[in-house]
């Protein structure tokens, strides 16, 4: 055997270990000598060991000729080549109708390749040809890591990202902690660019068949296991998504609890498209947020929010609530009126206020509204106060004051303290919802397919809040602390935590009242009480019914009606009769620990749906993995043993993943029928498009010659809508680039004299390329 023969027995003796440059020839000694007529099993092979010889030496490769059968369809011809092979094409480098300047150059006529054959008498791929000249530098060893072809997001990385983007942390915060686990930039094995492009790849495959077949995709698998999971759409003319609502069956248990009274809002600037989101929420026994449904809608119509609604009774099998609260929208009034009518119906007093900063302005003024809209008196003590702050300011002209005058029915104290809104007079906990939100969104971009599971997450975040809660209403007894200790004691039996400190305020205001009189009638007693600290508050009169079995109270303060919760007046009359308990009557069971207990939820108890199953098992064992890598890493021989095992594993592993695909058809046939929504203008978006337009603009006089910006600026004019505007914007814009125009042809004559003129436009534009090149015009 000669040399030559023995040196590629060895190199072939040596091919599967990883460190070929320690076990054999070292990678910089290898030579066409060594390598032609090297046989390997599958084309795979070949190409690991040269992309592992190409990231030793330090070049990047780039897959070139590949040929195959007709009638077999084997591989017959592979060819590799370094990324510096042949040349750019003229056209990517002609800068003259270019916006931006052009990249580097890259390609250089390299001669480095490498070529295999298959030959079917040895059934192997033979290497027919290997070269191993440069015609430019190799990159340096600490560099080798960022050459693109040596740079690969594997799916464990994958996994990893998304799970942490779910838990709402930043690609960028994932790609630290990557690199930080590796143990450096050089051994993540990627950037934080291609981890960026592969999470965007990952998207588009989920997006199969269009975003919104994707979303509805997501819906149809949960209603597969939570079987009273609601969802319905609506659809354009052309086929498009228009309005969607959802709700799952735990926010229709929590309704059948605690919709007596529902606040809605919309909020913006949550997904690809605009579409306002919609949420309806109430308030549940522990004074926290619960959440009935959410909706994406089309547009802020009257239409739009009847039909949202109508879908949201539907959808809670006709149970209306007993009182509305929103932000005072006309079209979601009107809307209100047509579903709900004669529900009482209260305006946020949170926008309400901030409206009036708007229009009255006069701090003073300001603070005379707020005192009739929330002073606790009478109608004709609101109209006494209405009058006369009219009067005083000289209001009777203002349209705003007329308006609000016209609906103070659903704002002013004095008109709604006669309905239950469960201690809710703003939207806040809709504005506070929507915070929440879209800090877990960490963009205010996604599309549906995104949007609709981080939002059922949130959901459930806030559910188990509520579970905490139930936790430490349940588990623990309170301090008994006022003097009516054994009212106390039964009220902390009956209210969870947050609603008994609420008890508690009004027991304790039973010792500064005084009760100035007694009657005693046929059927009741009444009892006159007034405040010792407070002369100016008004007497009330607190009836006591006594019945033997369930005896009734009345106060005409209301705070029992309005708020569910018994007053300080209630109380002292229970003083007096020296009850021992709160009468049934007095007991609101919506704010009682047994809010929920004829309500059985049928949703499974992980609350995962089944698509996130692979992730829930890939966390479980990155879990269990990172307890044992901590244990291993403590010392190097359990460091050694954990390496050989997991290197055991992994073939194994990747042979059943490999049957299963096999065995399973993953890519199931889209349903193309439902097209993605446009993008809508809402009254809560700034116009884009007219921003574009305008950077367009000044960019323009600046390069008036630009043909490629033209061509922008007229596909832009084709996509928007005809109107004053635009007509405004183009004659704006068509007056400045001729006055421009001959301002930039005399001073580019100027700034190069004795040359042509066109010469001198051009290189006037190239330095002012060069000049504003930092620039981000990406909205061009």
């Amino acid at each position: 055997m000669s040399n030559k023969d023995a040196s590629k027995d060895e190199l072939q003796h040596e091919m599967p270990h990883s460190n070929l440059q320690n076990n054999g020839i070292r990678y910089d000694k290898l030579s066409a000598e060594n390598i032609i007529g090297v046989e390997f099993v599958t084309v795979e092979a070949a190409e690991t060991f040269y992309y592992d010889y190409a990231k030793e030496m330090g070049f990047d490769v780039r897959k070139d000729d590949m040929r195959t059968s007709t009638r077999t369809g084997r591989v017959t011809i592979r060819k590799w080549v370094c990324s510096a092979e042949g040349e750019r094409r003229e056209k990517h480098t002609d800068i003259n109708n270019k916006v931006r300047m052009p990249k580097k150059l890259t390609r250089c006529h390299c001669p480095c390749l490498f070529k295999i054959r298959y030959f079917k008498k040895n059934n192997s791929y033979i290497v027919v040809d290997f070269r191993t000249d440069h015609s430019h530098d190799l990159v340096q060893p600490h560099e080798s890591h960022l050459l693109r072809s040596h740079r690969s997001v594997l799916d464990s990385d994958l996994a990893l990202a998304k799970s942490m983007r779910r838990a709402s942390i930043k690609t960028c915060h994932a790609y630290e902690y990557m690199v930080d686990v590796s143990g450096g930039y050089a051994n993540v094995g990627f950037t934080l660019k291609d981890l960026y492009n592969r999470l965007d790849a990952s998207q588009r495959e989920d997006m199969i068949g269009g975003d919104a077949n994707a979303t509805i995709g997501y819906l149809k698998g949960k209603a597969a296991e939570d079987k009273k999971l609601f969802y319905k759409y609506s659809t354009d003319e052309n086929k498009r998504l228009a309005n969607l609502f959802w709700r799952d069956s735990t926010s229709l248990a929590d309704y059948s609890c605690f919709g007596d009274v529902l606040v809605f809002d919309n909020t913006y600037k949550t997904n690809h498209y605009g579409k306002p989101l919609v949420l309806f929420v109430g308030s549940n026994n522990h004074l926290l947020t619960v959440v009935f449904g959410f909706a994406l809608l089309v547009d802020e119509t009257e239409e739009t929010y009847t039909w949202v609604l109508k879908t949201f009774l539907e959808s809670m099998e006709g149970r209306k609530p007993h009182a509305i609260l929103t932000d005072g929208d006309e079209a979601m009034r009107k809307a209100i009126e047509v579903v709900f009518p004669g529900c009482p119906h209260r305006l946020c007093s949170w926008h309400v206020s901030r409206n009036s900063l708007k229009n009255l302005r006069n701090p003073k003024i300001v603070a005379e509204f707020r005192r009739c809209m929330f002073d606790e008196t009478s109608p004709s003590g609101f109209e006494q106060q209405w009058s006369a702050m009219v009067d005083k300011y000289g209001l009777q002209n203002r349209s705003w004051v007329k308006m609000m005058y016209d609906k103070q029915h659903k704002w002013a104290e004095a008109f709604v303290s006669g309905y239950f809104f469960a201690r809710m007079r703003s939207t806040q906990r809709c504005e506070g919802m929507n915070r929440y939100m879209k800090d877990k969104l960490l963009s205010s971009r996604v599309r549906l397919i995104e949007l609709v599971p981080q939002l059922d997450k949130s959901n459930i975040c806030l559910r188990n809040k509520v579970v905490k809660e139930d936790f430490r209403s349940n588990n623990s007894t309170h301090v008994l602390s006022t003097g009516l200790r054994k009212l106390e004691k039964h009220a902390s039996t009956l209210y969870t935590d947050n609603v008994f400190q609420l008890i508690c305020v009004e027991i304790d205001r039973v010792g500064e009242l005084i009760t100035s009189d007694i009657m005693h009638l046929n059927s009741c007693r009444v009892y006159i009480t007034s405040s010792y600290n407070n002369d100016e508050e008004n007497e009330c009169t607190t009836t006591y019914y006594h019945r033997s079995s369930d005896p009734q109270l009345v106060c005409s303060c209301q705070l029992f009606e309005h708020e569910g919760i018994p007053c300080s007046h209630l109380f002292n009359v229970m003083k007096h009769e020296r009850m021992r308990e709160i009468p049934r009557s007095l007991i609101l069971k919506r704010w009682t620990k047994e809010a929920k207990s004829e309500v059985q939820s049928t949703v499974p108890k992980d609350n995962t749906p089944s698509e996130s199953l692979r992730s829930a098992r890939h966390g479980d064992l990155t879990y269990l993995g990172s307890k044992i890598s901590y244990l291993a890493s403590q010392t190097e021989e359990g460091t050694a043993i954990l390496k050989k095992e997991l290197n055991k594993l992994e073939p194994i592993l990747a042979e059943v993943l490999n049957q299963q695909k096999d065995m399973s058809d993953i890519s199931d046939p889209c349903n193309n029928l439902l097209r993605d929504p446009v993008k809508v203008r809402s009254k809560g978006r700034q116009l884009d498009s007219v921003n574009r337009r305008v950077q367009l603009i000044l960019w323009m006089l600046k390069h008036p010659n630009n043909q490629a910006l033209v061509k922008v600026m007229e596909a832009l004019d084709a996509g928007c809508e005809k109107g004053g505007a635009k007509k405004k914007i183009k004659t704006k814009a068509t007056n400045s680039s001729n006055q421009n125009h001959d301002k930039s042809s005399s001073k580019a004559t100027k700034a190069i004299p004795g040359k042509p003129l066109v010469q001198a436009k051009e290189r006037g534009n190239l330095n002012h390329q060069s000049r504003h090149r930092h620039k981000n015009w990406s909205s061009v």
